[in-house]
């Protein structure tokens, strides 16, 4: 009996080196890979594809590039049925940074996968055109796995990542999608972000914008009335990729957002010399 004991413990503590040595050896291959020195071939693509990034001033954009880094070393960008390069792998971990980029510590701790399309996909997830086909998806959240793996169209998330202006972003669309879905549920209120007491002035603001969409006198994307969820996404879109447009056309919106994603800290104006 003794022995059994002796060989039942003996076994627990291999297995508990073996772990050890296991999360040791990941935490230093990941220190490793966030000290390398950031390749200016990165630095180029960012500052000619991502304007958020561009108009950062010399502090905030090391502090891009290293969440870049994290983001890249933590999590797996694959491309299903289409070759993917750094470029796209660059597109795909600036849509996360973006939205939480006033959050330094926060790295989707739920998503372990990134899967980049060939195009946008129906339904069932299948990217073939034909007669029937009555919505294409440009992204998603797959709701079937546990570990929040995000699905994008390789082409619509090249065409966000163009270096101009735009009103949609399919990589933040998502992303976005995850912030809110951090408390339990996709409802457009990420309360992980905001104080309770906000909750009841942001559905208002929500209904006010959606009767503008109903009446016409918007340029938000009608999408944004498909529910509260959508409407958050929609907006964050173009709040992120058309700052002065956004906020010349929807002064009142653009404080809400600004502060649910804590804006005067995320997005400064590039006012030092690089």
């Amino acid at each position: 009996m003794d022995k059994s004991i002796s060989i039942i413990l003996f076994t627990i503590l291999i297995i508990g080196i073996v772990i050890f040595l296991k999360l040791f050896n990941k935490k230093k291959l990941l220190e490793e890979k966030l000290n390398q020195k950031f390749p200016e071939t990165w630095r180029g693509t960012l500052k000619k594809r991502v304007p958020f990034y561009a108009h950062l001033n010399k502090p905030d954009s090391s502090l891009f590039e290293k969440r870049i880094q994290l983001f890249l070393a933590t999590k797996n960008i694959e491309g299903i049925d289409t070759e993917i390069d750094d470029t796209i792998r660059l597109m795909a971990a600036s849509s996360a940074i973006i939205p939480t980029f006033a959050f330094p510590e926060y790295n989707y701790p739920n998503v372990q996968t990134v899967l980049i399309y060939p195009n946008s996909f129906d339904e069932k997830f299948q990217t073939q055109r034909y007669d029937g086909h009555k919505e294409f998806i440009t992204g998603m959240v797959d709701g079937r796995s546990q570990n929040g793996t995000i699905i994008l169209s390789k082409p619509d998330l090249i065409m966000a990542f163009d270096g101009l202006p735009h009103k949609a972003n399919v990589g933040i669309h998502e992303f976005v999608h995850l912030l809110d879905k951090e408390d339990g549920t996709v409802d457009g209120i990420p309360e992980l972000m905001i104080n309770r007491s906000f909750v009841g002035s942001w559905l208002h603001e929500i209904k006010k914008e959606i009767k503008k969409i109903e009446k016409g006198t918007s340029d938000i994307s009608p999408y944004a009335l498909t529910n509260n969820a959508e409407f958050l996404a929609v907006v964050s879109e173009y709040f992120f990729d058309n700052q002065e447009k956004f906020q010349k056309k929807h002064a009142e919106l653009y404080r809400f957002l600004s502060t649910i994603f804590n804006r005067d800290k995320s997005i400064q104006k590039n006012t030092s010399t690089n």
